[in-house]
């Protein structure tokens, strides 16, 4: 790997904030597909796995996790978006990135195309779905789930280890899941005192949106998808509507979102990957 002068650690969450508005200031455009909570780049930051490469007009932010980086990009438009990329994978051709291009379905073929030149390939789609609440969600469920605790942090963790594609499915760090457990926004069914499944969720304004969803193999005939995705719309009660990303293979996953009532959105998530290659001795 050739080193590359351009790159640096993020130090600050006001970092990222003022690159953005460096891009923003050329007044060429600006397309991103950085959209990260100011608490999650603070905990990524403090574990220093974020870093910043600036090319001219184009900003690139790394997020090294388990053996790959994610990539993000935030450009004054595609021009200088293809050809700082260019220069990034020029630098940087033994290391697997993989790419979230977010939007329409028509943006993100021009943005996938740009990535495809130098050597991305789709990896997987995911669908983003929504529902609009209905008055069932006020409803108290019988089957009660229980608030995750810190005693359940690890169980969750190495839950994401072994069943989650850490490519396309965003694993969550230890402390991310910490965070998420001290703002209750943790649901856990457990038998003596294993976690058996969860749902974990976030609310912002009048939105709720579904992080994860997941049951043990061994127990998805228990019915516990159901009894907590119905706690989860219970929680939501006050929101507008929910939102939640599907992997678009996940045909039998989707239908049983279509029978809670909901539907598919225009946005697409397209998971592209450029795996290393091997050095040269």
């Amino acid at each position: 790997m050739k080193p590359d002068q351009n790159k640096e650690a993020i130090t600050s969450y006001t970092y990222i904030i003022n690159a953005i508005n460096t891009i923003k200031s050329y007044n060429e455009g600006y397309i991103t597909n950085f959209f990260f909570r100011e608490e999650r780049c603070n905990l990524l930051i403090n574990n220093k796995l974020l870093d910043i490469i600036c090319y001219e007009k184009c900003v690139f932010i790394l997020y090294e996790d388990h053996d790959f980086f994610h990539l993000y990009f935030i450009c004054s438009n595609e021009k200088t978006l293809a050809n700082s990329l260019l220069k990034l994978i020029s630098n940087y051709t033994d290391y697997t990135f993989t790419v979230d291009i977010i939007g329409t379905e028509i943006n993100t073929k021009k943005i996938s195309d740009i990535f495809s030149t130098v050597g991305f390939n789709i990896y997987t789609t995911l669908y983003r779905m929504s529902r609009i609440k209905n008055l069932d969600d006020q409803q108290v469920i019988d089957i009660k789930a229980e608030n995750g605790t810190p005693n359940h942090t690890k169980q969750i963790f190495n839950i994401f280890e072994k069943y989650f594609d850490k490519y396309s499915e965003q694993i969550p760090l230890l402390e991310e899941i910490t965070q998420f457990i001290n703002n209750n926004n943790v649901l856990v069914i457990t038998e003596q005192q294993k976690v058996l499944a969860f749902v974990i969720f976030e609310i912002n304004g009048m939105t709720s949106y579904l992080r994860y969803w997941f049951v043990l193999p061994e127990y998805r005939d228990k019915k516990f998808g159901s009894v907590l995705l119905r706690h989860f719309f219970y929680e939501s009660r006050n929101t507008r509507r929910q939102i939640f990303w599907v992997l678009a293979s996940n045909e039998n996953a989707i239908i049983r979102y279509k029978h809670y009532g909901f539907e598919a959105e225009t946005m697409l998530d397209i998971v592209m990957i450029k795996s290393q290659e091997k050095r040269k001795e």
